[in-house]
């Protein structure tokens, strides 16, 4: 079996706001999502070797969020600083007076970006010697991702893998990934969905119709801390849990561990809580914290809050904890990396 590169999968495309359908032809339309990305050979996201699609926009605003590039759910601009050598073909190219360059120094310069003002013509990123920039957001229709995810049948069912739906925030898209999911499963592809949960019942319940696996993000459990740290409720959160449960869709609490925030023994226990409620949840997996959306914000004029990053004694402790206390529902506990 040929050796698997984990890679993105980059499409040029340079046109506006995705729509919610395009012409298909002949066929009539065909719908069409923003995606942040397409990730082939992921181990992370599901069982086996995975293709993961994360979709653009999500409702909820997580202090802490990883992925803060796929919050708005337009497209934007994305500026590495780190690779500009201030030539200034971005601010010659422009129109749009989104770039402005001036010089600090003998060698040294200052490149402003004015992110607001972008008119996503891409003619800054042709002009790039160095790739500093790059529009976030690509429009693409369910047959092009069916196609992507297609490549490496071989690897999914070498590994047990397949598909898998992130985000931002899949439920944002419902009627997108829904008809992604059920020509995946046409062509006998496992499906799995990640989810924050935060959207409506009609729309969750179009996702478990076709969803083989569900990870299903749990980030506080009170609604006073629902708002003050993820911008939401957690009214249609633990709604959605509930109505998984029902379906019988096998599930996976993911939980993203915050000092500070959420590593008190309030959380843990009602992690346990929700593993002794719900039978089709399988699994808690801790999620600790770490920096990486810092920089990612840094990328597209967004700033990022920091939290403390947890020690491996943090870490063994968190554990401890349930296997302490978490009795049952404690075992089916994991720290993942």
């Amino acid at each position: 079996m040929a050796s698997l590169l984990l890679c993105s999968v980059e499409k040029q495309n340079m046109s506006g706001i995705a729509a919610q359908c395009c012409d298909a032809g002949k066929g009539g339309y065909s719908l069409e999502a923003l995606l942040v990305d397409i990730q082939r050979g992921s181990l992370h996201d599901g069982p086996g070797v995975r293709t993961t699609f994360f979709f653009k926009g999500c409702p909820l605003r997580c202090r802490w969020c990883h992925n803060p590039e796929s919050q708005n759910p337009v497209k934007q601009l994305s500026f590495h600083r780190e690779k500009c050598v201030g030539c200034g073909r971005c601010e010659t190219a422009c129109h749009s007076n989104v770039h402005w360059l001036t010089k600090t120094g003998t060698e040294q310069f200052r490149h402003q970006v004015y992110f607001e003002h972008c008119q996503f013509c891409g003619k800054c990123l042709e002009q790039c010697p160095t790739k500093a920039l790059k529009i976030i957001g690509t429009p693409y229709t369910e047959e092009e991702i069916l196609k992507i995810a297609l490549l490496d049948r071989a690897f999914y069912e070498h590994s047990g893998g397949g598909i898998t739906l992130s985000g931002g925030e899949v439920l944002q898209q419902a009627d997108f990934a829904a008809s992604f999911l059920s020509l995946c499963r046409e062509e006998d592809l496992h499906t799995c969905v990640e989810t924050s949960g935060f959207g409506t019942t009609d729309a969750m319940e179009k996702l478990l119709q076709e969803t083989d696996l569900l990870y299903f993000d749990w980030k506080v459990s009170t609604e006073e801390d629902a708002k003050k740290w993820i911008g939401g409720s957690l009214v249609p959160i633990l709604n959605n849990l509930a109505l998984a449960d029902k379906k019988g869709v096998r599930t996976v609490l993911r939980c993203p561990i915050i000092p500070g925030v959420n590593d008190n023994t309030a959380h843990l226990q009602t992690i346990c809580d929700l593993l002794g409620r719900y039978p089709s949840i399988e699994q808690a997996q801790l999620l600790p914290y770490h920096p990486f959306g810092i920089s990612k914000g840094g990328n597209i004029g967004q700033l990022q809050q920091e939290f403390p990053v947890p020690g491996e004694e943090e870490k063994k402790n968190w554990l401890s904890w349930f296997e302490q206390n978490g009795k049952e529902e404690g075992k089916r506990v994991v720290l993942e990396h």
